[in-house]
């Protein structure tokens, strides 16, 4: 079989979801340029849900100067909250009623955060703990700055609040702005 080149994105592969999916995002990476090649599109949207996807995305096209625009998409959700997903196929009627809580964890934090909280490894790591108590087998739940998915310093003003927690079989990722005046 012959070798295919495969597209990296440095500095966004190797944080959150890259840390547990290692090539995942070198995959992605690969698939939407051959895609942007093939469709010549002018401008491309993307979901907001998966927010760490959409920078690199963004940042692949800003680096390899493919001309189209990449849009973020708000993220439609269930009306308890739920981040509309096709892995919530893989969740039980009670699992997807459970899976309300994962957005109510980031409302807290986004809640703490505009109170003035700046302990955010503190605020991190309560809301971990309170998601492994709802029965969720949480891999992080992290404030970062929403430019670049850094990690957030105090002072930083536009952040992004990320987490990703199994319930049962399903690997749900959710996230929300946090714009500190």
């Amino acid at each position: 079989m012959d070798e295919q080149a495969i597209i990296t994105v440095p500095g966004m592969d190797d944080k959150l979801c890259g840390q547990t999916r290692p090539g995942h995002f070198d995959g992605v990476a690969t698939v939407v340029a051959k895609l942007f090649n093939m469709v010549l599109a002018d401008v491309a949207v993307f979901g907001e849900k998966d927010y760490q996807q959409l920078l690199l995305i963004k940042k692949m096209v800003n680096d390899l100067n493919i001309p189209v625009t990449v849009i973020g998409a708000a993220t439609h959700r269930e009306q308890n909250g739920l981040a509309m997903s096709s892995r919530n196929q893989y969740l039980t009627a009670q699992q997807r009623e459970q899976a309300a809580y994962l957005y109510q964890s980031l409302l807290t934090v986004r809640e703490q955060l505009e109170q003035g909280r700046e302990d955010f490894s503190v605020i991190e790591q309560i809301a971990f703990k309170s998601l492994q108590k709802s029965g969720f087998v949480p891999d992080y739940v992290d404030i970062r700055r929403a430019d670049d998915l850094e990690q957030a310093k105090i002072g930083d003003k536009s952040l992004r609040i990320l987490v990703a927690a199994r319930l049962g079989s399903a690997r749900l990722i959710d996230n929300i702005a946090c714009d500190l005046a």
